[in-house]
């Protein structure tokens, strides 16, 4: 009889037991749209700081080589100007990091950025640079259309500077940054 217990209880485990059937979709799903664009032509966006920064956004070839391109976002904040500007931007389609510029190094083929606050567009009160200790800093170029001259991609940079004023913070972090701009 004891040994009848233990072959009981497992068989009527069993007979419990009901295997779970598979959720069936109401609708098929639709297809992933690759044809869109992350954001509408014309337009970019960023957080800074966490916080939307709602810039105008413009895109510009480098002045001596038309294979590379530079962004600049302004926003004029309590009569102060901040200007991120990400500069030497190939052309390519793909994923670039950004480095942080020395004296004497612009145009080198390497991204770079740089955000600066000005007073009544003369003063320069602060300029932040990359903060060369952190690796996860890019811009990415999803399309160029070199007939139109319009680009589209996104971007992330962390900016450090000294500052002495005590409106600004000492780091400006640049995150989740797209853009899809027809460039001048």
């Amino acid at each position: 009889m004891k040994h009848l217990i233990l072959p009981l209880a497992l068989i009527g485990l069993l007979i419990g037991c009901t295997k779970e059937k598979p959720v069936e979709p109401i609708e098929p799903t639709p297809p992933i749209d690759t044809t869109s664009h992350i954001i509408e032509l014309g337009k970019g966006s960023v957080l800074r700081n966490g916080i939307p920064w709602n810039g105008t956004f413009s895109a510009h070839f480098n002045a001596n080589d038309q294979k590379r391109i530079s962004l600049e976002v302004k926003l004029n904040e309590s009569g102060f100007d901040h200007i991120l500007s990400v500069s030497d931007i190939s052309i390519l389609v793909g994923y670039q990091t950004i480095e942080k510029r020395g004296p004497g190094n612009s145009n080198n083929g390497i991204p770079n950025a740089r955000y600066h606050v000005i007073l009544d567009l003369d003063q320069q009160l602060n300029t932040y640079n990359v903060d060369s200790t952190r690796s996860n800093q890019y811009v990415e170029l999803l399309s160029y259309d070199s007939i139109n001259h319009i680009v589209e991609g996104r971007f992330q940079t962390f900016l450090e500077g000294p500052t002495t004023w005590s409106f600004l913070p000492d780091s400006m972090a640049m995150t989740e940054g797209k853009f899809h701009l027809k460039i001048q």
